[in-house]
């Protein structure tokens, strides 16, 4: 068996990845102090992960405000033999870690800009005049570290 793990140093297709994956695990801790892991649907912007609960995710209302979380977005890769591998992997995957404090967004300008962002991305058929989904709260995680590796193995 073997593995190889590659660290993604370049920021543009970092970010590219981001900004085309629908969905990641978002770990935080609750007010009971107890580690939540959720898969969520996010946008990627400016740098930040905003996420967008929705009024029955309760474990939301439960977050401490500033509490250090990360964001883990995995994207499976099409197999293909690789010649410097000499065989076809079994499997290959790309991940992405974020890391920072978990905030919520207060400015109602920004609000809603990320909500239409977040429409844009996540509604089939979207419409500008159409009404946008209602959102109580938006959370970000204000990035402090971005890590990218590329795993294949078999």
């Amino acid at each position: 068996m073997f593995k190889n793990v590659q660290q993604l140093r370049n920021l543009e297709t970092i970010e590219n990845e981001l900004k085309n994956n629908t969905s990641g695990i978002l770990s935080f801790y609750t007010q009971e102090e107890k580690i939540v892991q959720l898969a969520v649907t996010f946008i990627y912007l400016d740098k930040n992960v905003y996420i967008f609960p929705t009024s029955e995710d309760e474990l939301f209302d439960k977050i401490h405000i500033e509490v250090k979380s990360s964001f883990t977005v995995l994207r499976n890769i099409k197999l293909k033999k690789r010649v410097e591998l000499d065989n076809l992997p079994t499997y290959d995957f790309l991940s992405i870690s974020i890391k920072g404090f978990l905030k919520q967004v207060e400015e109602q300008k920004l609000m809603d800009d990320l909500v239409k962002n977040y429409s844009m991305k996540y509604v089939k058929e979207f419409n500008e005049n159409a009404d946008l989904p209602g959102f109580n709260k938006v959370f970000f995680i204000d990035t402090e570290e971005i890590q990218a590796f590329e795993e294949t193995g078999g």
